[in-house]
């Protein structure tokens, strides 16, 4: 049986606050013969120490230490449920956590709504609910078509990214995560560029202008931030945001990309993007370590 409690109380004006959140039944009625033991020490020496602060400060010291003296005292299973982080914080996490799964909603959705987009799934590893190792492969299509020159651009490739996160939070044990990475990005690819014909001023004429299997490389690095929060179970969602900074493109005869899968435009050397993930996260380290700490608990 449990339910939500914050209980406050002031003895002699100095603020001195009693606070527990999801107390047990047992719980509650071991701190409520805490609490009325404090109002009687308090309303005493409010009567007996009125005129000498000094002394007020001594019994207030006391009283905090009576009430920590019984919560302590009592056993590891009636103790409130702020003591149980506690337990689970002296336990060793091992190394080797689990691994999730996930894959991007978001460059669908962007195919869907203009020229370009791409398909993405990723496979990252958990140690010690801090570091995530991350593998990320895709494919990138654009299909564009300008509008002052009429020149069409086509291009569809996979593309891969490695990297790492670094879990922000500082409570390691719970599911969802703040965190920041870095990525390494690769793609090489061929790209089909066509437009109206070239007329010839000199010798009057024209030549079509259509060039298919240009190839080039991309290289690329990314700094990432982002979030993932547990929806259900092992069922996780959570979005990222990406600056994009290109480390070199490969020349062509012609003209240089304009979109490369899984970057983004060309435009400039530096771009932003980002991700939307549906991710099933695998944590068995988790639940071992709930386990230990039952047992741990039991032991005592």
């Amino acid at each position: 049986m449990e339910w939500q409690r914050n209980k406050g109380l002031k003895v002699m004006g100095y603020g001195l606050q009693i606070t527990d959140y999801r107390l047990r039944f047992t719980e509650c009625v071991i701190l409520r013969i805490c609490m009325m033991a404090i109002l009687l020490i308090s309303s005493s020496a409010m009567f007996a120490q009125e005129e000498n602060k000094e002394q007020d400060v001594v019994v207030t010291d006391s009283v905090v230490g009576v009430v920590k003296g019984v919560v302590e005292s009592l056993p590891d299973s009636l103790k409130p449920s702020k003591y149980i982080p506690e337990i689970l914080e002296q336990q060793e996490l091992s190394f080797f956590q689990g691994f999730t799964l996930s894959a991007d909603i978001f460059g669908p959705m962007q195919y869907l709504l203009s020229d370009c987009g791409s398909l993405e799934a990723a496979l990252r590893l958990n140690l010690k609910n801090t570091y995530f190792p991350i593998f990320e492969a895709g494919f990138g299509k654009c299909d564009k078509t300008d509008d002052n020159t009429d020149i069409k651009y086509n291009v569809a490739a996979p593309y891969f990214r490695i990297g790492v996160d670094f879990n922000m939070l500082k409570n390691k044990f719970q599911e969802n995560r703040l965190f920041a990475g870095v990525r390494y990005g690769l793609s090489s690819f061929n790209f089909d560029m066509s437009g109206p014909d070239l007329a010839d001023p000199i010798w009057g004429g024209s030549s079509a202008f259509s060039h298919e299997g240009i190839s080039t490389t991309c290289q690329w690095f990314e700094v990432v931030v982002g979030v993932q929060v547990k929806i259900w179970k092992n069922f996780h969602m959570g979005w990222s945001a990406r600056y994009k900074k290109q480390l070199s493109l490969g020349n062509t005869d012609l003209s240089k990309p304009y979109y490369v899968p899984g970057y983004g435009t060309t435009v400039n050397e530096s771009c932003w993007g980002g991700t939307y993930n549906l991710i099933f996260d695998l944590n068995w380290g988790k639940k071992h370590h709930k386990k230990a700490a039952a047992e741990t608990v039991t032991e005592e």
